[in-house]
């Protein structure tokens, strides 16, 4: 037993010390922002706080120097705006889906998100995926439009599905922009720009960005609507809902970084897999959703399987272009 396999095995716990730190704050925030949407219909002011909660998390940890400040120049400003503006969308396409309709839809039509990032990577980057890894889309395809169907009739909600869609577009984008953004990994060490420090600087500028549009969708409405929706629920429960799901959603965000630092693609892929299924489970378990049909689970089933699959062939697939070069 040497200092090495010590250290491996530490390695190994603290993987999956995060990885369940991911699933069960992930599980949190789902739970918890239904709830609030529930009791508190304003899906644009939920997503705008969801964002800026995170402040009360960021400023601290860099104040007390646990972890280094980040050195922004104007380059950097300027790329993490863009990043910034697609986490914007797509938080929000998201939390509109999600109130909207069932979370468990909305993780099933955001299983897709593959489909995007292949497509998107493609047009962008001029690198377009080889032949068998595409054919893995077409499961993702078939289990997502198998569960927007009733027998052989479409029957969803349209505004989740649209929600959810928007969301996968934005985010695959988002994925496309910050890989770009953090490829000269000697800069941005140097500028303390690791992956957690940059998701707490695009979501700050996601926050300043989301309270116009907070405002300018639900801001009337809420000042109209406060004295019938503070008769059923009191302030300081709406503002205390408001405050755990956003804790929620920035620190799960932030475990699951860490968690995927230590994996491997297909480790993550399984992971990310697994995640989808543990939610849709705890939100039906959870009374937060109902149950879904035979259908809907199926084809959640061959979406959520079409996703592994694609991740899978793909990490073999560069593994194998990397064997033949070296």
């Amino acid at each position: 037993f040497s200092v090495s396999d010590a250290a491996a095995k530490m390695s190994g716990l603290d993987t999956v010390f995060y990885v369940a730190l991911w699933y069960g704050l992930n599980i949190g925030y789902n739970i918890y922002n239904k709830d609030t949407s529930n009791q508190f219909p304003f899906p644009w002011i939920i997503g705008c706080i969801s964002l800026g909660a995170g402040l009360l998390y960021m400023l601290p940890v860099w104040l007390l120097g646990v972890r280094k400040i980040p050195k922004l120049t104007s380059g950097d400003v300027a790329k993490i705006a863009t990043i910034a503006a697609l986490h914007t969308i797509g938080h929000f396409g998201a939390v509109l889906s999600m109130s909207f309709g069932a979370a468990t839809f909305t993780h099933v039509v955001k299983a897709a998100e593959p489909v995007f990032s292949t497509i998107l990577n493609g047009l962008i980057n001029k690198s377009w995926a080889p032949m068998q890894v595409n054919l893995t889309l077409i499961p993702v395809v078939a289990g997502v439009a198998w569960s927007c169907m009733t027998g052989f009739s479409i029957e969803m909600n349209v505004n989740a599905f649209i929600g959810a869609m928007v969301s996968n577009l934005a985010f695959s984008l988002r994925s496309i922009y910050m890989k770009n953004a953090l490829k000269d990994k000697t800069a941005c060490a140097a500028k303390n720009l690791d992956s957690a420090n940059v998701y707490a600087v695009y979501t700050i500028f996601a926050f300043i960005l989301s309270i116009p549009l907070a405002y300018y969708f639900e801001g009337e409405k809420l000042a109209s609507e406060w004295p019938t929706i503070t008769s059923k629920i009191s302030e300081l429960e709406i503002v205390k809902l408001n405050i755990i799901t956003g804790l929620f959603f920035y620190l799960y965000n932030e475990s699951a970084s860490l968690a995927l630092g230590n994996l491997d693609g297909v480790a993550h892929a399984v992971c990310n897999t697994v995640k989808r299924v543990v939610i849709m489970i705890a939100m039906v378990v959870s009374g937060i959703d109902p149950a879904m049909s035979t259908q809907k689970m199926t084809g959640a089933a061959v979406a959520i399987g079409g996703t592994l699959l694609y991740a899978v062939v793909k990490s073999n697939v560069a593994n194998a272009e990397k064997a033949k070069t070296a």
